[in-house]
């Protein structure tokens, strides 16, 4: 109903001025996180939350409580609102009930280079409320403003990535009073010169099957695209060699953006799988990623090699696990075989969504069929990371010349940081030699950064691979450096004639280590080489397998219902 108010509204609008209202956040999705920050009152003066009490548009809107005190500073408040406008705007819109307490309310909009813009009473575009019930609020975006921080050029550069309420506490003349009440906020909108699907960079969504879900056989696929009038789906199957890209279907949407197609399970790869649906209207492009786990289908190299790989010709076999068996992973039980952190102690652990033990109920790993999953979650805000030797130095390990390996597949969702890596034994070195600043060596053979578009790393088919030598003065970081520029980074896998991405179908990764050259490979290509480091001569490996979140980059799996899965079908480990 809503989304028929605005179009009717958007065709009236247009002939009367040339300006198309956009709705921005219509404050119906319960999975999207909402926050309030505060000046010179306690946090716990102010909290919002999604309430079904008397919104003004569908079936929710945004409510703040807060209280302002009489003593100290003057004391306000914001509500941040992720979002992306990328065509220019010429106002905000957004509706908000009043409680007649006085309070001051305006708005800050943050731009493309962190900038931000203040819409306030200060210069003429906030107001008081004065009154009860809903009211809309208009913010002419054109006029004059005040600014502060990122590139401070006083521009509103587009995309504009934020937009935040603020309430200030009443003042009767210049002094501040006290308040305390309830705000409700519902329909952030923008006036544009352009339709939605160009101003907000409209995306592609799957309704149904849930992200993630189990499939089998013959499965409707419903997406939602408003904006686009056509999208494609493709997946990659299985067959002779590295299997082929294959077109699922051409799906014609009605007038609100939606439609179906059928998806045949059973014609693709038993398990793990992604669906790529794309979505192209002029300059508009976009791609969703459906993760789904295939329970009918065709095994395709599932399953550890009976034939060694190429690279470890000569060597023994030291370590394989294809997770058949039951997960043997703790945090506390040297016996396990991978602890569920970087030891010691997870004191190194890194990632937005926090790496969780396996016997806590935000447990990440799950057995599913002879796959590891690792799952990062907005509900549990966790995610995973496993180690092959313990904080007692105890585990899994290899000296030079060795061989390392993992057939695994990763989430391509904005800000997840799927990642095979090495390092070496700093547990057992580090009791003589200086404790955490004991030399070592990391050896990352899979980095691989999802999200595509503004403020992503646009990663596409790349992966980077990346050497460090750690706690080694300058000699290591020249090492280090030499070794990164030698490389080939970003890995374009297209460019070693490996046809699917790594969140496409599964791959293998592979680092063989010598006494002169430390070798990387995908799929038994070698995509890179560099100089075996000292302390890698000197000391044991052990490996990691992580799916983090961050590293430096936005992370927003909402497009995902907040989930994003990595599957791992084996490792192996080859030594002398």
């Amino acid at each position: 109903m809503l989304r028929m108010l605005v179009f009717m509204l958007a065709a009236w609008a247009e002939t009367q001025s040339g300006s198309i209202p956009v709705v921005v956040e219509d404050f119906e999705n319960p999975r999207t996180p909402r926050s309030v920050w505060v000046v010179n009152i306690p946090n716990e003066n102010a909290s919002v939350r999604l309430t079904g009490e008397n919104p003004h548009d569908g079936k929710s809107c945004l409510e703040l409580r807060y209280k302002f005190v009489a003593s100290g500073g003057f004391q306000y408040l914001g509500i941040p609102n992720k979002v992306e406008i990328l065509a220019p705007i010429h106002r905000l819109r957004y509706l908000i009930h009043g409680d007649s307490s006085g309070c001051s309310y305006g708005v800050q909009v943050t731009d493309a280079h962190g900038e931000t813009h203040q819409y306030s009473g200060n210069t003429g575009q906030g107001g008081i409320l004065d009154f009860r019930g809903w009211r809309e609020v208009v913010v002419p975006i054109d006029e004059g403003h005040e600014t502060w921080g990122g590139d401070k050029d006083g521009k509103l550069d587009y995309p504009i990535t934020g937009v935040t309420f603020t309430v200030g506490q009443p003042k009767t003349g210049e002094k501040a009073s006290a308040a305390e009440g309830i705000l409700r906020f519902d329909t952030l909108s923008a006036d544009s010169d352009r339709g939605e699907a160009e101003t907000l960079g409209s995306k592609v969504a799957v309704i149904s099957p849930g992200y993630g879900s189990d499939v089998k056989g013959d499965t409707k696929i419903v997406v939602s695209a408003p904006g686009f009038a056509n999208l494609t789906a493709r997946c990659w199957k299985g067959g002779p060699g590295p299997g082929s890209d294959s077109a699922v279907a051409t799906i014609r949407l009605d007038g609100d953006g939606g439609g179906s197609f059928l998806f045949p399970a059973d014609e693709y790869p038993h398990g793990p799988i992604t669906v790529r649906i794309h979505g192209e209207a002029g300059s508009l492009k976009d791609n969703c990623y459906l993760q789904l786990y295939n329970r009918g289908g065709i095994s395709w190299r599932e399953g550890i090699p009976t034939a060694p790989p190429p690279a470890a010709e000569g060597m023994r076999l030291i370590f394989a696990d294809d997770f058949r068996g039951k997960l043997s992973i703790s945090g506390t039980d040297t016996k396990a075989t991978y602890y569920d952190h970087k030891p010691p102690n997870g004191s190194q652990d890194f990632s937005v969504h926090v790496f969780s033990d396996f016997q806590s109920p935000k447990n990440p790993f799950h057995q599913v069929d002879d796959y590891l999953r690792i799952r990062a979650d907005d509900r549990t805000h966790a995610s995973g990371l496993l180690s092959s030797i313990k904080n007692d130095g105890s585990g899994i390990k290899a000296r030079v010349p060795c061989y390392f390996e993992a057939r695994l597949i990763g989430p391509n969702a904005t800000g997840t940081w799927p990642a095979f890596w090495l390092m070496t034994d700093y547990m057992t070195d580090s009791k003589t030699k200086g404790g955490d600043k004991a030399p070592v060596d990391e050896l990352d053979i899979l980095e691989a950064y999802g999200g595509e578009g503004h403020g992503s790393p646009n990663a596409f088919d790349s992966y980077m691979v990346t050497p460090h030598c750690w706690n080694q003065g300058e000699e290591g970081k020249a090492m280090e450096k030499k070794a990164f520029e030698g490389l080939l980074n970003p890995i374009k896998m297209g460019k070693f004639g490996i046809r699917s991405a790594w969140f496409e179908t599964f791959h293998i990764y592979g680092c063989k280590i010598t006494e002169t050259d430390t070798i990387y490979y995908c799929d038994d290509v070698e995509v890179g080489r560099h100089p075996t480091f000292p302390v890698s001569k000197a000391n044991p490996h052990f490996f990691l397998i992580n799916l983090a979140t961050g590293g430096g980059w936005p992370v927003d799996l909402s497009r995902y219902n907040g989930i994003a899965d990595m599957y791992v079908d084996y490792v192996r480990v080859y030594g002398h």
